[in-house]
């Protein structure tokens, strides 16, 4: 039986592309989930094109959540047993979106076209009708 989860945080470091021995690519990133004081890690693996894409935009400290099957395995650190939580992304949903890089407008900006002129390439006459106020 596969148990699904849902966990929010943010990212602790940048998503990284990887190639698996099969030769297909994934991308793996690490979540921090606070709760008060204490925080949990969780490892993040995204098979899927899409996922991969979402993952890989987003940068180190975004808000995200993640969607996908658990997997727990166990592991000795000091003589004392921890557990290590994975999620096999399904779903990817930055909270926060990351800032869009702007274009640089230009000093002899156009007006935007109107829909007859990105279909036809003509202009529009009607776009330069008077106005009666």
């Amino acid at each position: 039986m596969t148990a699904h989860v849902l966990v929010s945080g943010n990212l602790f470091r940048q998503p990284e592309q990887r190639t698996s021995k099969a030769g297909k690519l994934f991308v793996t990133a690490t979540i921090r989930a606070k709760d008060g004081d204490a925080s949990q890690f969780w490892r993040i693996v995204a098979f899927s094109e899409s996922v991969q894409a979402e993952l890989s935009r987003l940068t180190d400290g975004d808000a995200l959540s993640v969607q996908g099957a658990l997997k727990v395995e166990t592991y000795e650190r000091d003589g004392e047993t921890k557990l290590s939580l994975s999620v096999i992304a399904e779903h990817v949903m930055a909270l926060r979106q990351p800032p869009r890089q702007r274009e640089r407008k230009s000093t002899d900006a156009k007006p935007p076209m109107s829909r007859r002129e990105r279909i036809a390439g003509v202009p529009d006459p009607s776009l330069n009708d008077d106005v009666p106020f």
